[in-house]
């Protein structure tokens, strides 16, 4: 063939659209051996069966047409991955946990820290609680057998050692409520506090020397043989040490409260707002009752008598305010309107009742509590500006009311876990991967 022939074929053949190697019309052998059947024709009638030897083996298939197969004998059917699979459809969404993922609802070790700085804030909180604590007993047991309470110093002092031993004891309760919460400002209140702590243990030097100046003895019995002295300077000593620590940590642990704050509320800077708003709020409830227990048990000890009507009154109202604040709690939590309307009714209450007392402490100052108003103030004072607070901040948290976040604390509370997840808004099937990764 020449160069010019097989270029008009080739020119023929695009002109076509078809490839110039493949015939228009392909020639059959006429060898009855090299007869191929075009691929519609591939049925049956052309196929040759398969024989049995020593390298093809076949497997029985249950079809009804079983009988009639023209191939040898085959080998037992193998188990297939069908006979185990399970229908996806059949299985719930969320599927359940199993055995190993549930875990008791409540258990010691999530009152203990994950990170090093939380754990060192409540190892030296508890340090300081049972030094000063186990020093406190002591005072108290030898100032009331040199003294053997005859003198109404020696019954003050006495008071006030045990309010100092219920300071220490509240302090650490909200150390770890603060760490369990993650509540900064808790934390940084709580600093403030032991600053106050420290103050008085360095006035309680002089007013122990004090005590014991008209004893008949200089000290009594008391739970070790370390000098008085010795003991009331321990006590400032553990208490600013405490505090240096407390600053040090504070950094670390601001930013770790942060970090999982935002964990568990997100970026939404209007939930973060009002969950500022909501720990201010129950950080005032908490610092309420202790100054409110304080007062109140000054008053009933160093003041009143059983004989006096008002002695009664104090003692009933010492647990109806405890449960107040317990009540405002609750209504903040939940979102309740009823309740923290009567909440904050019963902090009007309250604050016309410390103002009462105030004046009365003041007028008589000179007489009546001579001995004792100066502590009296000091605390009444703080209740009526911790009131004053917690009213301003309950019509805050109010106002917060249905905008979010109790629905935000909720998701906090419960955590995120796909097996509590209701799967409303689809009706898919789970998948068989028990490994796969779920967007609840």
């Amino acid at each position: 063939m020449s160069a010019n022939a097989y270029t008009d074929d080739f020119s023929n053949a695009q002109y076509q659209n078809r490839s110039p190697y493949i015939p228009t019309h392909p020639t059959l052998s006429t060898d009855s051996h090299e007869v191929k059947a075009s691929y519609d024709d591939l049925i049956d009638e052309y196929a040759s069966p398969y024989a049995a030897n020593a390298r093809h083996q076949t497997f029985t298939v249950d079809t009804p047409i079983a009988a009639q197969h023209r191939r040898g004998p085959s080998l037992p059917q193998k188990p297939s991955k069908r006979d185990t699979f399970q229908d996806p459809t059949n299985i719930g969404y969320p599927p359940l946990p199993t055995d190993q993922e549930v875990q008791p609802a409540w258990t010691w070790h999530k009152l203990v820290p994950e990170s090093l700085p939380c754990r060192m804030y409540i190892v030296v909180v508890l340090v300081q609680t049972a030094i000063d604590i186990a020093i406190e007993a002591d005072l108290f047991i030898r100032i009331n057998a040199a003294t053997k309470g005859s003198t109404i110093t020696s019954k003050k002092m006495s008071t006030y050692l045990v309010l100092f031993g219920m300071a220490h004891v509240f302090q650490f309760a909200m150390a770890v409520d603060a760490v369990y919460f993650r509540n900064t400002l808790e934390f940084l209140c709580l600093t403030g506090f032991n600053t106050l702590l420290l103050a008085y243990s360095i006035i309680q030097i002089g007013e122990v020397k004090e005590a014991l100046k008209n004893a008949e003895s200089a000290s009594g019995e008391g739970i070790s043989n370390i000098p008085i002295n010795v003991l009331t300077t321990i006590i400032p000593c553990v208490v600013g040490a405490a505090e240096l620590v407390f600053i040090l940590l504070a950094w670390k642990i601001y930013h770790e409260f942060g970090w999982k704050v935002y964990k568990f509320l997100g970026a939404d800077r209007r939930i973060k707002k009002m969950y500022a708003n909501y720990q201010i709020y129950e950080c005032l409830i908490k610092f309420d009752i202790f100054f409110w227990a304080g007062f109140s048990v000054q008053f009933i000890v160093l003041v009143l008598s059983e004989g006096d009507w008002e002695f009664y009154v104090t003692c009933a109202a010492l647990p109806l305010s405890l449960l107040l604040l317990f009540e405002g709690h609750i209504a903040a939590r939940y979102e309740n309107k009823w309740m923290m309307a009567t909440f904050m009714s019963g902090c009007v209450g309250a604050m016309i009742y410390f103002v009462y007392k105030l004046t009365k402490v003041l007028m008589y100052r000179n007489t009546d509590f001579a001995f004792i108003w100066k502590s009296l103030s000091v605390f009444s004072v703080i209740a009526i500006g911790l009131l004053l607070l917690t009213f301003v901040f309950s019509v805050i948290t109010m106002r917060n009311f249905g905008r979010g976040l109790k629905d935000s604390l909720t998701n906090r509370t419960t955590g995120h876990n796909r097996f509590n997840s209701k799967g409303v808004g689809h009706n898919r099937a789970a998948s068989a991967n028990p490994n796969r990764m779920s967007i609840d």
